[in-house]
């Protein structure tokens, strides 16, 4: 692959084909059950996706129709997605936490007419919104037989599928060659469903071209993947685009070897993997950092001593990088001595050791969390992507300790370009760009401006050419005086705070801005009394205070009285906030901030003096 003009010339299954044929014996994939490392070579994953697709033709799926796979990240998701690729169909994730009237909703909107679910939790939910799902006939359970479904729905087994598509293979001598061929680099691949953090979720459409250059802009992150193994961890649901893009496509066009294994158990994998390539959510790098931070403060009384001698060199070393200037040798001595007796043996616990430069996408990362991964050794660079795009088509492709606070550059293909619109919203022109909302003409042509995709993101470029986010185009406040503010950098100045997890800024047609706070468990635990937390939170909102205008001041402060949820729909599947619905949930809590409405106290007056 040739990073700065890369040109996909076969579609996910053809690649999966030419691997085989290439290095059958070859690892592809490994996964961990019950305590046991699995191997899954390219031969055999061929063979499983053969078998699996050649089931669905039976059973009727043909070209074009839609699937949905509902389950944790394991390889029958893998097989599963690139089956129904294989058949021309379009594969869609579905969030193992989806509730069943959101699985209806998908499944209605996509027109799928099959659903792969993972347990018997999975399989009742789909049972109770079948009746409801017209084009909805074919349900398979991989752990366990589906639930009773409407008589014009089969049901079966993952083995019963696999090996009614063994039986049909006997009338042909290469049948999966056969089907791939009758696929095109633009024919839609996969549907990702957008979080609904801002309205109704939209299915992404994206084709086997479009994800190959999503591809393209990952390996730029790690250019060695092309060279060399390297081993990643999946464990993130697959439903999302980036785990999707990392732990299914990129192993496709790279030497990326993933270990897939259920949430539960990604730490002890973590350890025993060690992986070198990482993309995750900030939230992940934030719960391994405090649980590290906690390790630090029980150590022996000497050992304190040596990490905090290590912390001083770690922070000035980092002040250097981060203002391009090289530290002293005396210094570089210094922390060379920390990483290989301190840091790395921190990280080591974690199994983070092996890795070097690591990415994070999907929120805004709290500068702190950014800067103490990189003391402890760890370039962790922010990146930038969207549903929309799949890939990143902003990072820190070659900065190596970037300075918190910034997404980096374009990638480095002329094809991949960013400007500012005049309000500040940012704009993309990219292969990687999906091919539209699925059957939402409207929508897919209200974000494209003359060719370019207007993000919702709000930006500034420095005179270096860096990026930085400055906000969300939609995600505004706007106060009962008629100011405009961004909540989204007020909110993670305070989650900055080890005491707060997380911050919903609120104030919208209000007079003045207030704020939720969800303070981190170990603050809770800590704190003791209710008194206590209070005055330790009241602290951090005053020192947030101090460096904001008088107009975005935070005014006072609640603390939740529990954390927030997604199967509340709180937060989306991908841990985003989802503010309106935090505004409903807590309305009481947030009416006690603002004393009397003036509106209900105007109506009041009128209907008292109008009686």
């Amino acid at each position: 692959m040739d990073l700065t003009s890369f040109e996909p010339t076969r579609t996910l299954p053809g690649l999966l084909l030419d691997r085989a044929n290439r290095e059958p014996d070859a690892v592809a994939l490994r996964y961990w059950r019950d305590g046991v490392m699995q191997t899954i070579t390219w031969r055999t994953y061929r063979d499983r996706v053969q078998d699996l697709a050649l089931g669905l033709v039976a059973q009727g799926v043909r070209h074009g129709d839609r699937v949905a796979v509902m389950s944790s990240a394991r390889p029958e998701w893998v097989f599963a997605a690139l089956a129904v690729q294989s058949v021309g169909g379009v594969v869609i994730g579905v969030y193992p936490t989806n509730s069943p009237a959101e699985i209806e909703q998908l499944l209605v909107h996509s027109e799928a007419v099959a659903f792969i679910g993972e347990t018997p939790t999975e399989l009742s939910k789909v049972a109770k919104v079948a009746a409801h799902t017209p084009k909805l006939r074919l349900v398979v359970g991989i752990d366990a037989t589906p639930s009773e479904l409407p008589e014009v729905i089969k049901r079966t087994t993952w083995e019963a599928l696999c090996e009614e598509g063994t039986q049909y293979a006997d009338d042909s001598a290469d049948p999966l060659s056969e089907l791939v061929a009758g696929g095109s680099l633009d024919d839609a691949a996969v549907l990702f469903y957008t979080s609904g953090s801002t309205g109704a979720p939209k299915g992404v459409t994206h084709s086997h071209r479009t994800l190959q250059h999503s591809v393209q802009t990952f390996v730029g992150l790690y250019p060695q993947l092309l060279r060399h193994e390297h081993d990643a961890v999946g464990f993130l649901p697959l439903a999302h685009v980036a785990p999707a893009l990392v732990s299914v496509f990129a192993p496709l066009l790279s030497r990326l070897v993933v270990t897939y294994c259920r949430i539960g158990d990604y730490e002890d994998v973590l350890r025993l993997v060690r992986p070198t390539a990482v993309l995750w959510p900030p939230r992940f790098y934030e719960k391994i950092a405090g649980e590290l931070i906690a390790q630090t403060e029980v150590w022996p009384r000497l050992r304190r001593y040596a990490y905090d001698a290590a912390m001083w060199t770690g922070r000035r070393v980092a002040e250097r990088r981060w203002s391009h200037r090289r530290p002293s040798v005396l210094l570089r001595i210094a922390y060379a001595a920390a990483l290989r007796w301190v840091f790395l043996p921190l990280r080591a616990t974690v199994g983070m050791d092996r890795i070097r430069v690591a990415y994070t996408a999907s929120a805004a990362m709290p500068e702190s969390v950014i800067a103490i991964w990189q003391i402890w050794g760890l370039d962790l660079r922010e990146n930038y992507g969207l549903t929309e795009t799949a890939g990143c088509p902003i990072a820190h492709f070659n900065q190596p300790f970037p300075r918190p606070g910034f997404i980096g550059r374009e990638f480095p293909d002329p094809r991949f370009q960013v400007k500012v619109a005049d309000d500040g919203e940012m704009l993309l022109r990219a292969p990687l760009l999906f091919d539209g909302y699925w059957r939402n003409p409207a929508e897919t042509e209200a974000v494209f401006q003359d060719g370019w995709f207007r993000t919702g993101d709000l930006m500034e470029r420095t005179t270096h050419g860096d990026i930085r986010l400055i906000g969300r185009k939609k995600d505004v406040i706007i106060t009962r005086g008629g100011k405009t503010i961004n909540p989204q950098p007020i909110e993670n100045r305070l989650k900055e705070s080890s005491l707060i997890n997380e911050a919903i800024v609120v104030g919208d047609a209000r007079k003045y801005l207030t704020v939720l706070l969800e303070p981190s468990p170990s603050t809770t635990a800590d704190a003791r009394s209710a008194e206590v937390l209070a005055e330790r939170l009241r602290a951090e909102v005053a020192r947030v205070n101090a460096d904001l205008a008088r107009v975005e001041q935070l005014k006072d402060f609640r603390v939740l009285p529990r954390s927030l949820e997604v199967e509340r729909g709180e937060r989306t599947a991908n841990g985003k906030i989802k503010r309106n619905a935090i505004v409903s949930s807590f309305a009481t809590l947030i009416d006690d901030m603002y004393g009397a409405n003036d509106d209900a106290a105007i109506a009041n007056h009128v209907r008292s003096r109008s009686n």
